[in-house]
Parts: C-alpha cells; structure tokens; sequence
C-alpha cells in the first residue's frame, strides 16, 4: 500500500488548481497517507491551500536550487521522506527526473520530453479531442488504475486570506465584481476599451475591482482611466490567497483564460470567462452558473 505520495506539478498557477482532481482520487483511493506536492514559488501559497495535500515543498527552479548545493539538499530533504509514489502530473521533463534522482520507487507521469526515461510508469501524451484539462490530468493515474467522477477545483482558504476582502465587502454597498483582463499572453486579452465600456454599463449596479500582476499594473489603470467609473486596483498587491478572498466574497469573476479564472471556480463563485486564442472545452469554467463568451479565429 502506498503510505508517502509526492504529486511533482512544476508548472504555474492554474495548471497547479487544474490537478486538484489528482490529489482527490489519490486522497480517496489512500485515506491513510501522507500526500505532499512539490510546486514553483509563485503557484505554492495556492497548493498549501488543497484540502487534499499535507504539505508543499518548494522548487525554486530559477532562484535558490539552480545552485548545485541548494539542490543537493533538496533532494536529501526528499529522499529522506522516503516516498513510496511520485506522481509528475505534467509534461515537463524535470520533474520525472527529480523523482528519479530522488529514489523514490514507483514514477509516474507522461511520455514526454524523454521523461518516460526516469519514471517507471508513463502514460501517453496524448490528449482525446476536447476533453477538459481538469480531466486530461486524471490519465498519470491510469497505471493505479484509479477513476474519477469529481474534477471540481477546490481552494480551502484560511481565516486570513478573507480578511482584506471582508472588509472591502463591508465598503462596498453594491455586489462585487472582480475583473481579471489579462492573460498569459496578449492575444488572449480583450481591448482596453471593450473592458472599459463593460465597466461603463455594469458601474451603477456593481462595485469593480480590477486584478493582476504587478507587472499587469500599467495596464490595469489605463483600463481604470478609460472606465472612469469607481474602481480598486489590486495588482501585485495581495498575496493569491487574498485575491481568491475577494474572489469568494464577489457575486461574480469575469476573466480570460488565466489562473483567475480557475481560482473563482476553485472558491465557488460564478464565472464570465472570456476566450479568444484558447478553447473553452479544454479550458473553461464549468459550474452551473458560469458562462463563456467565445471570439473564435481571432
């Protein structure tokens, strides 16, 4: 029986949410044992935040473990655990390698990248058509043999990540409304104008808050100065854990086809998700209450 499991997903923000389904059918099918998850930086305060998972060990890639030592200790950290399974859930090579190096005895993960070379279960890369990713990532479990009929996203926030919400909720008069405009890349971005003329025809009913990265600030505020409607702006401001606070405490998250979106899924409130570039049958929200608008061939 498996007693120490490590899930290896050393990919961003929404692919880490997007393999919540994984840490589900392991945590059904072994109730008993430990399951940590090892991610980068920016996606662990996220998967600390998994109803599924022990504990987060962090991969700092980029920054502390591209130095030889750092790694080293790393590795020993991990191998002192004594894992019985890793689980790489997606197709970087990286991760079946660290498993690997590891010496963690039963790997699995994806035909990929030459990644098949340091596991000793790999599955096929390849995706049926337009199956939903949250479910695409169920297949690195097919050598346990395990299914699943729950792909729901899942965030069990803390006291803490509410609070700065709250308070905004008890500001605001009106229901909120978070606005997420920009995605990994441009194309999969609105225009400013479009953005703000919504703003424009929501303001009197909605209190808007608009989200994203520092580097997403000048953007932000030039969609803010188009609006010219009541607006906070919350970019790089709040740890991700409060931004999924506020998203829990929103009547509804309109987003393109980036984290945010998986986020509001995650903690439960409704989504207007707006796609372009990328499809919303592998990629979308899929509550009951969301929807999608969908510009195809732009």
């Amino acid at each position: 029986t498996m007693k120490r499991i490590l899930i290896i997903n050393l990919a961003f923000i929404g692919d880490v949410l997007l393999s919540t389904p994984v840490a589900r059918a392991l945590r059904h099918a072994y109730p008993q044992a430990r399951i940590d998850m090892m991610t980068v930086p920016v996606a662990a305060p996220l998967a600390q935040r998994n109803p599924y998972i022990d504990e987060v060990i962090v991969y700092d890639k980029k920054g502390q473990h591209k130095k030889w030592k750092a790694l080293w200790q790393l590795l020993r950290q991990i191998r002192s655990r004594n894992y019985d399974l890793a689980v790489c859930t997606n197709f970087a090579l990286r991760g079946a390698m660290l498993a690997f190096f590891c010496g963690i005895p039963r790997r699995l993960g994806y035909a990929a990248q030459h990644g098949e070379w340091f596991l000793t279960d790999a599955v096929s890369p390849v995706r049926p058509p337009l199956r939903h990713e949250a479910e695409n990532y169920l297949d690195v479990l097919q050598p346990l043999g395990l299914e699943a009929a729950d792909f729901s996203l899942e965030l069990a926030l803390q006291a803490d990540d509410v609070l700065p919400a709250a308070k905004e909720k008890e500001k605001a008069d009106k229901p909120i409304v978070v606005l997420c405009p920009a995605g990994s890349y441009r194309r999969k971005s609105w225009t400013s104008d479009g953005y703000a003329k919504l703003m424009q025809k929501l303001s009197p009913q909605v209190s808007w808050y608009l989200i994203g990265g520092k580097a997403e600030a000048p953007y932000l505020q030039r969609i803010a100065a188009k609006a010219a409607v009541p607006v906070t702006v919350w970019s790089g401001t709040h740890t991700l854990p409060e931004v999924a606070g506020l998203m829990q405490q929103a009547a509804l998250v309109i987003s393109v086809d980036t984290a945010a979106l998986h986020m509001a899924q995650a903690v439960h409130t409704p989504v207007l998700g707006l796609f372009g570039p990328t499809d919303p049958r592998i990629w979308g929200p899929r509550g009951a209450k969301d929807r999608v608008v969908w510009l195809q061939n732009c």
